[in-house]
């Protein structure tokens, strides 16, 4: 490690800016492959959301829209996880992940707003 990463660290500082995303994803394991929600990406690395618990560090394979990144994980706590790519990913990959990402989260606000209006014109709260 550089003179240059450990002053980021020691401020608390990424070493990659990172995507803000709601995506669809899966992990494969040894373990098995558990569906998961692709929180956040990075060229070095992912920040994902699973309805099961992530008990286990260790080798995994990061899916999501078209790609795929190896890798292991590196943190867990409770249903979140942090996993560090093997391979920088490509800037082109955050591209159009970003894109597709950006839609892929606006469809889905736009189900939960009418959803929410559904469910108020029918008196639910």
């Amino acid at each position: 490690m550089d003179m240059h990463d450990q002053a980021l660290q020691k401020i608390g500082r990424r070493r990659d800016s990172r995507l803000r995303l709601r995506i669809p994803a899966k992990i494969e394991t040894t373990f098995g492959t558990l569906p998961v929600t692709l929180l956040d990406l990075s060229q070095s690395g992912a920040h994902v959301f699973s309805t099961e618990p992530l008990a286990t560090t260790g080798d995994a394979v990061l899916t999501w829209l078209h790609y795929e990144a190896f890798g292991r994980i590196v943190w867990f706590c409770g249903p979140q996880a942090g996993l560090e790519f093997d391979k920088l990913l490509a800037p082109s990959t955050l591209l159009t992940t970003r894109d597709i990402g950006e839609q892929t989260i606006a469809r889905e606000e736009r189900r939960e707003t009418i959803e929410a209006a559904r469910a108020w014109y029918n008196g639910y709260r």
